[in-house]
């Protein structure tokens, strides 16, 4: 994530000396988790999202280049579930999630800040809908509870990354998801303006979670990655399971949701366009 980051402000702010169609916000919200210890719960185990945002309004007012910075938290629990064979499982998780990137909003009409603008022979459009897409680089650090201590799961190759049963290398904690979503905006004043949205993230590793194909033999796992990797692999009630066993669904990768509500300001008073 780190090596992202000054790019992505260097984006922000390069431009901040012609300010005529530029905003700065701020986000407020929630996010939740979709993948194994969550089929389908919506706002599951919800967690506050702060955020920082810079907008550039390209001519037309419809299109809109965003670059954003947001903090969270992802969590979920088999305790939770109301499969039994996941509750079975006794699999939990949680993470930290930082993600910044640029995404492209498209107004549903011409829209600006206090802007004056012409639709049809409709005069000022005070708000919009909107859709947008993008890409996010992020950074992810699982970790899962062991008699109410938190341990980072990635290091311990729970599903045997880098021992003699999984040729696959340790899971990478900086990933790449595809933010989209919609959302409406509409002006608190000349200067000032309010977007409420819903987005979703797909990404492209299926470890949010730390949670994806098969269980290992515990000996060997413990013998080459630790005791520790083969107790956090393994924490199903019962305690039986037989390698090769289902852990996971490696065909479905996680995703992450974030909601809420940005604030923005426009740098520099909007002008009237003309009229047609």
């Amino acid at each position: 994530m780190r090596p992202f980051l000054p790019i992505v402000l260097f984006l922000a702010f390069s431009n901040l000396g012609n300010s005529q169609s530029e905003e700065i916000g701020v986000f407020g919200g929630g996010s939740y988790y979709l993948g194994e210890l969550n089929h389908g719960q919506q706002f599951y185990k919800a967690h506050f999202t702060p955020g920082l945002l810079y907008r550039y309004n390209l001519q037309d007012k419809r299109w809109v280049l965003r670059v954003h910075f947001s903090y969270t938290k992802l969590e979920a629990s088999d305790a939770d579930s109301e499969i039994q064979s996941n509750v079975d499982r006794n699999l939990n998780f949680q993470t930290t999630i930082i993600e910044a990137g640029p995404i492209m909003e498209l107004n549903f009409i011409e829209y600006e800040i206090g802007g004056r603008t012409k639709f049809g022979n409709k005069n000022k459009n005070n708000g919009t809908a909107y859709i947008f897409g993008g890409i996010n680089f992020f950074h992810m650090n699982p970790k899962g509870t062991l008699d109410g201590v938190e341990i980072e799961l990635q290091p311990l190759g729970t599903e045997g990354q880098g021992s003699s049963q999984n040729s696959n290398k340790r899971y990478n904690l900086n990933q790449i998801s595809i933010p989209f979503g919609l959302g409406i905006k509409f002006n608190l004043g000349n200067r000032l303006a309010l977007s409420i949205e819903y987005g979703l993230r797909k990404t492209f590793t299926d470890y949010i979670d730390d949670v994806s194909g098969t269980y290992v033999d515990p000996e060997m796992l413990a013998l080459e990655n630790g005791t520790l990797s083969a107790q956090m692999a393994n924490k199903s009630i019962d305690g039986a399971i037989s390698v090769g066993q289902q852990r996971g669904n490696s065909s479905n990768k996680d995703w992450y949701v974030i909601a809420g509500a940005i604030l923005s300001y426009r740098l520099k008073k909007a002008t009237t366009c003309r009229k047609w």
